[in-house]
C-alpha cells in the first residue's frame, strides 16, 4: 500500500470525529499551512556544465585540427559555427592555423540557466590566458531536451572590463527574452540593432547618446583613417564606406544580472568597401592574410568589399536606469572578400 493511500484512509477515518467536534461547538479552527514558495535553482549543475564544456572543447578542437568543417556542427551553432567554418576554410588555403581564433575553455566562472524550459542558454568566462590576452565570454545553447549543448558564440572581453554580478550557480540565472523591453532600458534584440546602427553611423545614429564609446568603434575609426592615408588614395579618388546591421536570423542570447540588467550577445553583419576610380585597382592587402585568402583568385578590380561577422557582448541596464548601454566584448572576423 502506498503512502498516498495510507494518508487518504487516515484522513477518511478522522472525518467523523471532526464532524462530531464541530457539532458540539468545542473544536478550534485548524491552522491552514501557507504554501511554501517554489524552489528556484539552476537546472544544470556546475559539474554537468563542466562536462558539457569539456565535450564542446574536445569536439571543436578535433574538428579544427582536422580542418573538417562538417564536424563542427556536432557542437557548434549560430555565429560560432559560421565564423569557425570560415576560419577553417582560410586555414586550408594558407595551410596554417595562424588565423584561427584560439578558444581556451578552462573557465573561471559560469552562469547556469534557471528556466526548466527549452531552449536553454548558459554563459561562461575563460580563465586569464598565460599570454595575458583577454578572457573569452562564451554562450552555449541547448535547443531541446534531447539535443546537445552547443557553442553558440564567443566574444573576447575588453581589456580591464568587469562583468556585472550574476546570480549564484545554486540559484541559477534567468534568461531574458529577445523582445523584453519592459524590464530593460532596451530589449536585447533592439540593443544589438542599436549598437550596429551606432557602429556604422557613429554620432549620426539616433542611439549615439544612449551607448558608451568603446574600443570596437575606435578600431573602426582607426581603420578608416589608415585607409584614407594610404599612398595614392587621393590620386585614385578613393572612397571608403562601412556599414553594419544586426543579424536577425541568428537572434540573441541574454541572461539577467543581479542589478536587473542583462548581458546580451548578438551577431552583426558588417561590410567594408573600398572603391577607386575605374582604371585603378584595389587588391586585397598583403598584410591582411584572411582577406587575401578569402579573395582567392578573383580578378582585381577597382572595388574591394570585405564582409565580417561580428559578435558583440553588451551590458543593457535595467528599466529606469540612467546608465548607458555599453560594450563588454566583441569579435570581428572577416568571412568574405569580393571584387564587387
Amino acid at each position: 500500500m502506498t503512502n498516498r493511500r495510507i494518508a487518504r484512509r487516515a484522513s477518511a477515518a478522522a472525518a467523523p470525529l471532526l464532524a462530531v467536534g464541530l457539532l458540539a461547538g468545542c473544536a478550534e479552527e485548524l491552522p491552514v499551512p501557507e504554501p511554501e514558495p517554489a524552489v528556484v535553482g539552476a537546472v544544470v549543475t556546475e559539474e554537468q556544465e563542466k562536462t558539457i564544456i569539456s565535450r564542446v572543447a574536445e569536439s571543436v578542437e578535433t574538428a579544427t585540427k582536422g580542418r573538417k568543417t562538417g564536424a563542427l556542427e556536432e557542437r557548434m551553432a549560430g555565429p560560432a559555427l559560421t565564423v569557425r567554418t570560415s576560419q577553417i576554410e582560410v586555414a586550408r588555403k594558407i595551410k596554417s592555423d595562424e588565423q584561427v581564433t584560439n578558444l581556451p575553455m578552462s573557465m573561471q566562472s559560469v552562469m547556469l540557466p534557471s528556466d526548466p524550459e527549452w531552449p536553454r542558454t548558459s554563459l561562461a568566462v575563460s580563465t586569464q590566458p598565460k599570454d595575458l590576452t583577454a578572457p573569452v565570454l562564451y554562450a552555449f545553447e541547448q535547443r531541446s531536451a534531447r539535443s546537445d549543448y552547443k557553442l553558440w558564440a564567443w566574444a573576447r572581453l575588453l581589456p580591464g572590463v568587469t562583468l556585472p554580478q550574476f546570480a549564484s550557480t545554486d540559484t541559477g540565472t534567468e534568461e531574458v527574452a529577445a523582445d523584453d523591453g519592459e524590464s530593460l532600458t532596451m530589449s536585447p534584440a533592439r540593443a544589438v540593432a542599436a549598437y550596429a546602427d551606432v557602429l556604422s553611423e557613429e554620432d549620426d545614429s539616433k542611439f549615439a547618446k544612449r551607448i558608451e564609446d568603446d574600443d570596437f568603434r575606435d578600431l573602426m575609426r582607426k581603420q578608416e583613417s589608415a585607409q584614407k592615408k594610404a599612398d595614392g588614395w587621393k590620386k585614385s579618388e578613393g572612397k571608403y564606406s562601412f556599414s553594419a546591421t544586426a543579424d536577425e536570423d541568428e537572434g540573441v542570447q541574454a541572461m539577467r544580472t543581479v542589478d536587473g540588467g542583462a548581458i546580451v550577445l548578438g551577431a552583426i553583419n558588417s561590410s567594408q568597401v573600398i572603391q577607386l576610380q575605374d582604371k585603378a585597382e584595389a587588391p586585397p592587402s598583403d598584410g591582411f592574410v584572411t582577406q587575401k585568402a578569402l579573395f582567392g583568385d578573383q580578378d582585381v578590380t577597382n572595388v574591394l568589399r570585405t564582409k565580417y561577422l561580428d559578435v558583440v557582448a553588451l551590458y543593457v541596464p535595467p528599466a529606469g536606469s540612467d546608465d548607458k548601454l555599453r560594450l563588454v566584448g566583441f569579435e570581428h572576423i572577416a568571412v568574405s572578400a569580393t571584387n564587387e
